[in-house]
């Protein structure tokens, strides 16, 4: 017997139910290369919101030593915690029950945008956060507010003037562990193609500021698949 994927109707059955007629729209714009990312912001000048996890948590950075942890929790091999690490982007991990269950990357110079296929540079005093993930016995207990809390607070002691994050369209629950803590949407950065090297452009909302130190560009060639 032979399996396979389940036929398109199923699976555009189960987005729908997941995430709702937008979701299936997007859905089917992706596969003739059309993606976008709703692009979102935090000035690191002024305090943030402190959060405070609802559940025991220990927060801090990984280090190289919890690459087992990371390789653990299912968002990537040993491999890629190297390469990441070897590019001087750092995980921020919360822990709880003995394991590591929710983790986010803080890409600083420049970091790869994986959905949409492209770079972003960053300027001096900018960091892009990406990658977010918490387990999913564990979410809805405030890991994901909380690591990112610790983080800005990491961030504003070292000098840096603003953090951004991408956040998919389609998932409307993916916002509010940015938004409690102070990120705002500030544009969006979309992506036409479907090769490896996609045309990338971002708009920005009106009076949204931060539109400096930053930019998108199309993948340089031999970029990641």
């Amino acid at each position: 017997m032979t399996t396979g994927k389940a036929p398109l109707w199923v699976r555009a059955g189960r987005v729908y139910r997941e995430k709702g007629a937008s979701g299936v729209w997007f859905g089917a714009l992706s596969l003739v290369g059309y993606r976008r990312l709703v692009l979102l912001a935090v000035r690191l000048d002024a305090p943030a919101p402190v959060w405070q996890a609802r559940v025991d948590a220990e927060i801090r950075p990984l280090l190289p030593a919890d690459e087992a942890a990371f390789e653990a929790l299912g968002q990537g091999d040993a491999r890629v915690f190297r390469e990441r690490l070897a590019l001087g982007h750092q995980p921020w991990g919360a822990w709880s029950a003995g394991a590591l269950r929710h983790v986010v990357w803080v890409g600083v110079g420049s970091a790869w945008v994986e959905y949409l296929r492209c770079q972003v540079s960053l300027g001096v005093g900018v960091a892009y956060a990406y990658r977010a993930y918490t387990e999913p016995p564990y979410r809805g207990l405030g890991l994901g507010p909380a690591t990112q809390s610790a983080c800005l607070a990491a961030l504003r002691a070292d000098g840096f003037v603003a953090s951004l994050a991408g956040v998919l369209p389609d998932n409307p629950w993916a916002f509010a562990p940015w938004l409690k803590v102070g990120y705002a949407r500030i544009g969006v950065v979309r992506a036409f193609g479907a090769g490896r090297r996609p045309l990338v452009a971002a708009t920005f909302r009106r009076g949204a500021g931060l539109r400096t130190g930053f930019r998108f560009e199309r993948a340089l060639r031999g970029a990641p698949a």
